[in-house]
C-alpha cells in the first residue's frame, strides 16, 4: 500500500514545497546574497523545521487546532509579522557589492523556528498527514512522507537558491540587485495579502 502511495506523495510533496512562498523567497534572496554554500544552513534549517512540524501533525497538533482556533489565528499572526519583518529586511538590505560580509544568512535556528509560524508550512505538513498516512501502519507511514517531503523539498529549495544564484549574475550592480531585492519583498508581502482576508 505504501509503494502505491509513493508516487503522488512524491508529487504533492514537491508542488507542496517548489511553489511560490516565504521559505523560497528567501532561500532566493540567500542564493543571490550569499551563493549556494552559505545558503546550505538555511535550507537545513527549513528542512529540519517542517520535519517537526510533520511530527506535531503526527502526533495530534492538527486536531488541537480544530478544538482551538485560536491557536491557528496566534501562528497566523505572528507568521505575519514575522514575514513582514522579513519582506522589510529586503527592502532594506545593501548589496553584497557593496557590503561584502557585513550581513549573513540566516542561520539554521532560525530558519527551523520560522516554520513554527510559516502557515503555508503548517498546511501542508497537516494535509499531508492527514491525505497519506495509513492506519494500518501509520507510523511507518508518517516515517515515508517525512522522507519524501525532505527529499522532494531539498529539491525544490535548491531549486529557488540556483534561481537567486543565477539572478546575481543578471542583477550584477547594486541598483539591479536592489531591484531584486524589492521584487523578492514585493512577493513576500503578496503571500500574506489572503492571510490576512482568511475566515
Amino acid at each position: 500500500m505504501l509503494w502505491s502511495l509513493l508516487p503522488s506523495l512524491c508529487l504533492f510533496s514537491f508542488v507542496a514545497a517548489v511553489t511560490p512562498g516565504p521559505n523560497n523567497f528567501l532561500l532566493a534572496s540567500s542564493g543571490s546574497q550569499f551563493g549556494f554554500r552559505r545558503t546550505l544552513g538555511h535550507v537545513a534549517g527549513i528542512r529540519l523545521g517542517i520535519i517537526g512540524l510533520l511530527l506535531l501533525s503526527a502526533i495530534g497538533i492538527g486536531a488541537l487546532i480544530e478544538r482551538y482556533p485560536i491557536l491557528h489565528d496566534v501562528l497566523k499572526y505572528i507568521g505575519i509579522v514575522y514575514m513582514s519583518y522579513l519582506a522589510l529586511k529586503l527592502v532594506f538590505k545593501n548589496s553584497v557589492l557593496q557590503q561584502g560580509n557585513a550581513h549573513q544568512p540566516i542561520h539554521w535556528r532560525q530558519a527551523a523556528l520560522f516554520q513554527m509560524v510559516n502557515v503555508k508550512a503548517w498546511a501542508a505538513s497537516l494535509s499531508l498527514v492527514a491525505t497519506y498516512s495509513l492506519v494500518s501502519d501509520y507510523w511507518l507511514s508518517v516515517l515515508w512522507i517525512i522522507m519524501a517531503f525532505t527529499g522532494c523539498g531539498l529539491i525544490a529549495n535548491f531549486c529557488w537558491v540556483g534561481m537567486g544564484k543565477a539572478a546575481n549574475r543578471l542583477f550584477n550592480t547594486p541598483s539591479k540587485i536592489r531591484l531584486f531585492n524589492y521584487g523578492l519583498s514585493f512577493l513576500t508581502i503578496a503571500t500574506i495579502v489572503p492571510l490576512l482576508f482568511e475566515a
